[in-house]
């Protein structure tokens, strides 16, 4: 017996210490592999300096490269696969780290992520932040799980770096891969089972250079694919089906179509940027539309250069794409079951408006007529009777179209005009006649106020405003209206620019102001002798220049071309030398065919050799000119009228092209410029002209013929010389001879 005893206790004592051998043995294999997956970490975040964590703009190739053929048969094998069947779960190979992890985890939805550098972070719930941000680190892994109490699956899926889509997986199983520095790009997630029917399924993602996504949905995609970004942080969060909620897309100008929105109140397009709205779709969403239950909406939008579309509904596609024409207002309405319990909002962002009032069911938002695109809209469900989801802000309309302005004038001599509108003419101009009072009135369908003006009138200086075809000025005491000054009120104000200007004179037109600003002149004693008004969109462009619309100075009435005189080579040269001095004026250095200016090669355009004299009734100098300047700058006038003379010179100062005359002088008749006592014709440049005496000032190629000749010199009459060299033909041999060359 007692032999038998000390049998059993040897054998125990054995047992004991073979079982320490090998926990010895296990415990320096298990060193081992601690050791060598330090240095793995180690050399993982060493090659990280280099890479992901060099800065934001750094992408992952650089390192990554290196690293998508596995360095030995214990890298674990992941198999690409577009989005499929859950069925086809990925699972940690041998060697692979394990995303198993026994943490009580309480949420609705619970996931956790594994980082670049710090592999699986601990488990968290419900929206909060799953990885890093600010920190350049890639998410590696994805693991999601629902709460015990839910009934059904998660499902999820990532796109990974070199790899693509890969299969569905669920319940906590891993989705990406560890081990392998890949990052992910993008991932969808979805619900299955009973957990689908009362709960959607949101998540976002920080992506590398772009921040945080919009919230995507039940299996959209968030993240980005072919871009070579790096996810860097997941927020994941179950959210209770609604009743009935909306869900819309957009197709902006240069960014095609946006991701689904379904906010509660979803905005669809872009604001701040100036990009047009070109097309966009809705849908319901919720427990009370289920698919096939008859319940709608039905949309549609008024699109540039084609008007009002027909209605689509439930995804269809309202607006045009590829064709760069913007949506200008937008109708929605509902139908079918839902129609009963709720009411369908919606407003649009204008430009140069930006959100306009909130309209329902059926309403116009946005403006016809006005050329002004719609940048974006938003949309939401409220129950009936309920009240418009947010404040107005300062517009108090949802849609709106052109204002109609009428106004007429009081002139000198003629008495009250007919009406004008929207930037016709009132009043008079070339005819020296004062306006001597003006009324004006406007309206727009559906929107309040009106319009007040005043007139700055001779003598009496600024009188009283008047509104609304009121009469502003004086009738039958000859004052002349000097300046006006016009102004919107009410909600006209809000939505319109009233925009004017006024012709003055010796003037002529001035610029565009408006909203109140002064047209016209104070202190000169000028007359205004018509105007022009129109009333435009609010921030809409002005309609013409808006240079010196109101003047304090008389103006200046003596105009010269500055030009530098050349005498004439010859004789019979006068007209190439005029041509001459007129284009070296302007820097025509060149022709239209490279030929370089002289005397010589005008002379060649105008064939002033082959006839021995630049013609004019072949119009040589006309067509030498614009054959020079490779278009029809100049024309020709044979014996014109004072009016016509002047007229022309005039008008060459805002063209820049001197106005020349052919003029005729006769033996025993008056000369000028000590030109000698025969008959001939002869060319000479208008340079200077003062417009309240009608002095004419010419630069004369005669000067280099003549001793007593001057390069420049002043005659005294414009008329005079017009009546006396321009009227008569003194070499009659049935050809014409003289008259004027002037800027079309």
């Amino acid at each position: 017996m007692g032999k038998r005893i000390v049998s059993i206790l040897c054998g125990a004592l054995l047992v004991l210490c073979l079982g320490h051998v090998y926990a010895l043995a296990a415990g320096s294999d298990d060193s081992r592999e601690v050791s060598n997956t330090q240095v793995a970490e180690t050399a993982e975040s060493n090659q990280s300096k280099d890479g992901d964590n060099v800065g934001e703009s750094k992408t992952d190739e650089a390192t990554d490269s290196k690293k998508d053929v596995p360095d030995s048969e214990d890298t674990p094998s992941i198999t690409s696969a577009v989005p499929g069947d859950a069925s086809n779960t990925s699972t940690p190979s041998e060697g692979e780290e394990s995303a198993e992890d026994d943490t009580q985890i309480a949420g609705l939805v619970n996931y956790r992520a594994h980082v670049q550098s710090i592999g699986w972070q601990d488990w968290t719930k419900d929206g909060a932040l799953s990885g890093t941000t600010g920190r350049a680190l890639r998410v590696e892994a994805l693991q999601i799980k629902l709460g015990s109490a839910l009934s059904g699956s998660i499902e999820y899926c990532a796109h990974v770096q070199n790899i693509g889509w890969q299969s569905w997986t669920k319940d906590g199983a891993l989705s990406g891969t560890t081990g392998r520095s890949l990052r992910v790009e993008a991932i969808r997630i979805r619900l299955t089972g009973d957990v689908a029917k009362q709960h959607d399924v949101r998540y976002r993602v920080h992506v590398q250079n772009v921040g945080w996504t919009a919230w995507s949905y039940n299996g959209e995609v968030a993240g980005t694919e072919g871009k070579s970004l790096r996810i860097e942080a997941v927020e994941v969060q179950l959210v209770e089906k609604r009743e009935a909620a909306v869900m819309g897309r957009a197709h902006v100008q240069d960014a095609g179509w946006t991701s689904p929105v379904r906010d509660d109140v979803p905005t669809l397009g872009l604001t701040g940027k100036s990009k047009r709205l070109e097309a966009f779709s809705l849908s319901l969403e919720g427990t009370m539309c289920p698919e096939g239950d008859g319940s709608h909406i039905e949309y549609c939008a008024h699109v540039q250069n084609v008007g009002w579309q027909n209605y689509v509904r439930d995804g269809g596609n309202a607006g045009t794409t590829s064709r760069g024409l913007r949506i200008e207002a937008v109708k929605v309405k509902l139908s079918g079951p839902i129609e009963q319990k709720y009411d369908v909002w919606y407003r649009a962002h204008v430009q140069d408006y930006g959100w306009l009032a909130w309209t329902k069911d059926d309403g116009v938002a946005g403006t016809t007529g006005l050329s002004k695109r719609v940048e974006a809209i938003q949309v939401a469900l409220r129950p009936k009777d309920s009240a418009a989801p947010s404040a107005n802000g300062k517009w108090s309309l949802a849609s709106f179209g052109p204002a109609r302005v009428t106004y007429s004038a009081h002139v000198q001599n003629i008495g009250w005009q007919n009406d004008s509108t929207d930037g016709q003419l009132a009043g008079t101009t070339g005819r020296s006649l004062r306006v001597e009072a003006f009324k004006v009135s406007v309206r727009s369908d559906g929107v309040t106020g009106g319009i007040s003006y005043s007139a700055h009138v001779q003598d009496k200086g600024w009188m009283g405003a008047v509104s609304n075809n009121g009469i502003a000025g004086t009738v039958g005491q000859a004052k002349r209206v000097e300046a006006l000054k016009v102004t919107l009120t009410g909600d006209m104000a809000k939505y319109y620019d009233v925009w004017y200007r006024a012709y003055v004179q010796d003037y002529g037109w001035l610029g565009w102001t408006k909203n109140g600003a002064v047209a016209g002149s104070t202190g000169i004693g000028y007359r205004v002798e018509a105007f022009e008004v129109k009333v435009l969109s609010k921030g809409a462009p002005a309609p013409g220049s808006t240079g010196s619309p109101y003047v304090t100075k008389a103006k200046s009435r003596v105009h010269f071309h500055n030009i530098r005189a050349v005498g004439q080579p010859n004789g019979f040269f006068c007209g190439p030398t005029s041509g001459y001095m007129v284009l070296s004026n302007v820097g025509a250095w060149h022709s239209k065919t490279g030929t370089s200016l002289s005397i010589e090669n005008v002379a060649t355009y105008m064939r002033t050799r082959s006839y021995g004299y630049t013609s004019f009734s072949d119009r040589m100098f006309e067509k030498g000119m614009n054959s020079w300047l490779g278009r029809s700058v100049y024309t020709t006038y044979h014996t014109p009228s004072y009016a016509t003379v002047r007229s022309s010179v005039l008008k060459s100062y805002s063209t820049g092209y001197a106005t020349c005359v052919d003029e005729q002088e006769r033996r025993g008749g008056p000369h000028f410029n000590g030109h000698g006592n025969t008959t001939f014709s002869h060319i000479m440049v208008v340079d200077g002209y003062n417009e309240a005496t009608d002095q004419v000032y010419f630069a004369d190629p005669a000067c280099s013929l003549y001793a007593g000749a001057s390069p420049h010199f002043w005659y005294p009459s414009l008329r005079t010389f017009t009546n006396t060299y321009l009227a008569q033909e003194y070499i009659r041999d049935g050809r014409q001879h003289i008259g004027i060359y002037t800027s079309r």
